[in-house]
């Protein structure tokens, strides 16, 4: 799972074996430590709801940002082409960008480092009509 805050905008990408954990469990996490207590740490989480509304949500609250989205929207979403799902989210004093997508694997990703796309989705852009990967 990948996390991306810019601005007013959080951005989660989900690969292939984070998304069948969370139908499976309903639940995907991931943690960062930053000491030795749990205090010192900082975690985001996608879990699902039983409210279905095409829309993700998302809350923070005592060093955790969790994204919410419905069973029935995230059943779609894996049974599906969909990339993701976007939302403006109304806060105190604005809006947040909520987007929540499938991790693709990178298109031009450096020699040696292919293992970072072991789970990711087959990236659209990198294959054409006959299957073969455009570089």
């Amino acid at each position: 799972m990948k996390l991306r805050i810019k601005d007013n905008s959080v951005r989660v990408r989900l690969d292939r074996r984070d998304l069948d954990r969370l139908i499976e469990l309903g639940r995907v996490e991931s943690v960062v430590r930053f000491g030795p207590t749990s205090q010192c740490a900082f975690s985001y989480a996608v879990e699902l709801r039983s409210v279905s509304n095409q829309h993700p949500t998302v809350d923070y609250y005592s060093g955790r940002l969790l994204l919410a989205i419905g069973r029935e929207d995230a059943n779609q979403w894996y049974n599906s082409e969909l990339v993701g799902f976007e939302h403006e989210q109304t806060v105190d004093g604005g809006v947040v960008r909520v987007l929540l997508e499938k991790d693709f694997a990178c298109v031009d990703r450096p020699a040696g480092e292919e293992s970072d796309d072991a789970w990711a989705f087959p990236n659209p852009a990198a294959v054409c009509s006959s299957g073969a990967a455009i570089r």
